[in-house]
């Protein structure tokens, strides 16, 4: 592998590694992102699940369809890689093939092609896991609000909130999590096209995302709503 690929993949590398802490940090705006925000909007939504007068089917529809676009998203990403394996165990004929890949791939040796299939496979693989993760997550959240007291028993509004919020936010950032990985996929295909390419994806990639995260209609959105909260 020569120097511009090996520099491009630690580029990626650490892009890929350092993306996710900081945007649940807030970054690049600490008290207007929407990673921040969601979190004082679903601790308002877990303590009008214990104060309204209706019951909880409602709330839980709402985490059973959230439960179902996880298992849906996880269920995809599952088929892509059993697809993408093939490429590792069969003989990689490649380079006689057509198409555009095959048109900048073609002098690359079988075992770097292989490398660039893993590294696809490897973010379809953290998607999956965080998507798996997110649903236990939610049918822990399930139990937890069943089993939250009524609103003729004795109970503290304001410890069962925070615990409540303990247990859902994480769930929701897991998912959260996992569509995001899907940015560095796209990223991560780019690589076939050449070091160049690749980083240039990465950019944009997260570019895109920081923007959707922080700039776009439904993180205004949101920072009103939080606004109204406080």
């Amino acid at each position: 592998m020569d120097f511009l690929n090996i520099a491009a993949i630690v580029f990626f590398l650490l892009v890929w590694v350092a993306v996710e802490p900081l945007m649940a940090a807030g970054w690049p705006r600490k008290n207007d992102s929407l990673s921040v925000d969601m979190v004082r909007i679903r601790a308002a939504w877990m303590r009008e699940v214990l104060t309204r007068d209706n019951n909880f089917i409602g709330d839980a529809a709402i985490l059973g369809h959230t439960i179902n676009s996880a298992s849906f998203f996880g269920s995809a990403n599952l088929i892509v890689i059993v697809g993408l394996s093939g490429a590792l165990f069969m003989e990689p004929n490649y380079g006689s093939g057509g198409g555009l890949i095959a048109m900048f791939a073609a002098q690359d040796p079988a075992w770097f092609f292989q490398c660039k299939v893993l590294l696809i496979m490897a973010t379809l693989l953290r998607g999956l896991s965080d998507f798996i993760w997110a649903v236990r997550q939610i049918n822990y959240c399930l139990a937890a609000i069943g089993a939250s007291p009524s609103r003729d028993e004795e109970r503290d509004i304001g410890g069962w909130t925070n615990a409540l919020t303990l247990v859902l936010n994480p769930a929701l950032r897991s998912f959260s999590v996992g569509v995001r990985s899907y940015y560095f996929t796209f990223a991560a295909a780019f690589w076939f096209l050449g070091p160049i390419p690749f980083v240039v994806a990465t950019i944009l990639s997260v570019g895109i995302l920081i923007w959707r995260q922080s700039w776009s209609d439904a993180a205004r959105g949101i920072m009103a709503i939080r606004k109204l909260l406080d």
